[in-house]
Parts: structure tokens; C-alpha cells; sequence
């Protein structure tokens, strides 16, 4: 049997509305319960092994069904550490400066969120970056990148990333005014096209992972 050198749009299609809606469920039928029965350390290590499970998973599954010549980078080599890539420092220290510069001006100092909680270096930095760079980018920008121009796929992954965020959305209490939700839309998509240009430049998943869990942390620690 003939296998082409891209993956169909139609399965990547199939394989985004599939994983959406499997996060949607997980999100009511899981997440939602955890968050009202359960407080501490034990609602964060069961939401983190949630995430862990569902996002790895389907990562590993996506990969798994694809052949190696549909691919613009291997697994076992995008996991490898960009020690080179110059570019990824000069981001990763530009995204820490511009964020501690705004919560400066915001709050004319640096000070630590009133909300934030220890269980969030868990939620916020360790799982987050790791299990949503390994779907989006890892993934589908990495077959993306296969079929069309960086721009095209880049712009279309950071499109899918910034929609697989609205089942939180929709599940949040209180519910997120029309406000926040087109402000956090239009920004995790901003980060989704800099997290897939720091991939498809260092054909690595680090580069985005660390600059990921820098901004969420800080986000979380300083807004």
C-alpha cells in the first residue's frame, strides 16, 4: 500500500473536532466534580493526572497512526534539548522582561497574586507546557508543516490551540464575560503563533515548552 507524504486534511480535521470533544466531556464529566469535591493538593494532582492522561495520550496516539514521512519531525528528535537555537533565549528572556514590566506598571511593584496558591506551580508551570506543546505543536504543526507554508500552518495550529481553550471557558465559574473571552481568545492565540514559530525554527519542542510555562507561571504568580 502507498502511503503519501502528508496527512489528509480530512483526518486532521476529524482528529481536532475528536480531540475537542473529548476535552469538552473531560472538562464537565471530570474536571468540573474534581474542582467541587475535592480542594488541596488532592483537586491538583487529580486535575494534573487528567491532563497528563488525555493530552499525552492523544498525542502519543496522533503520532502513533502517522508514518515518519508525514511528519516534519520525528518524535524522538523533537524532544531533543535546541541547546543552539539563540533565537529561543532572546524570546524567552523578551516574554519574561514584557510581563514583569506590565504587572510593574499595573501594580507599581511586583507583587504575588492574592489567589495564588503552591498547587498552581503544578497546574501552571509543570503540566501545562509540556502536554499542550506535545498535541499542537508536536503534532499538528509538526504535520502541518508538511503540507503547506510556515505561515499557513502556523497561523492555522495557533487558531485550533486558541479554540481548544473554550471548553474551559465555557465550563468556568463564574461565567467569563463576552470581554475576557475575546481578550483571552485573541492572546492564547498570539502564544500559540509564537510557540509554533519557536518550534518550526528549532525543530524542538523545548524552545515553546519553557517560554509556555514561564508566561503561564508568571501570569498566574503576578496578575
Amino acid at each position: 500500500m502507498t502511503v503519501t507524504h502528508t496527512v489528509s486534511a480530512k483526518r486532521l480535521v476529524v482528529q481536532f473536532i475528536s480531540f475537542w470533544l473529548l476535552w469538552f466531556i473531560v472538562q464537565i464529566g471530570l474536571n468540573q466534580p474534581i474542582q467541587r469535591h475535592f480542594a488541596g493538593w488532592s483537586q491538583e494532582i487529580l486535575l494534573d493526572l487528567i491532563k497528563l492522561i488525555v493530552w499525552l495520550g492523544a498525542a502519543w496516539w496522533f503520532l502513533h497512526q502517522t508514518p515518519a514521512q508525514q511528519l516534519t519531525v520525528p518524535n524522538s528528535q523533537q524532544w531533543r534539548v535546541a541547546w543552539r537555537f539563540t533565537a529561543g533565549y532572546l524570546v524567552f528572556g523578551a516574554v519574561v522582561v514584557y510581563l514583569l514590566f506590565q504587572f510593574w506598571l499595573a501594580h507599581h511593584g511586583l507583587r504575588i497574586a492574592h489567589g495564588f496558591i503552591p498547587e498552581y506551580w503544578g497546574r501552571y508551570f509543570l503540566v501545562v507546557g509540556i502536554t499542550e506543546e506535545f498535541v499542537f505543536r508536536g503534532y499538528f504543526l509538526n504535520v502541518l508543516l508538511k503540507k503547506t507554508s510556515l505561515t499557513t500552518a502556523n497561523v492555522l495550529q495557533a487558531i485550533a490551540f486558541a479554540s481548544l481553550h473554550i471548553p474551559r471557558y465555557l465550563t468556568t465559574v463564574p461565567a467569563m464575560s463576552l470581554t475576557s473571552w475575546i481578550g483571552n481568545l485573541i492572546s492564547v492565540f498570539a502564544l500559540g503563533l509564537l510557540f509554533g514559530w519557536l518550534y518550526a525554527r528549532s525543530h524542538s519542542l523545548w524552545p515553546g515548552i519553557i517560554t509556555h510555562m514561564t508566561w503561564d507561571i508568571l501570569v498566574t504568580l503576578f496578575a
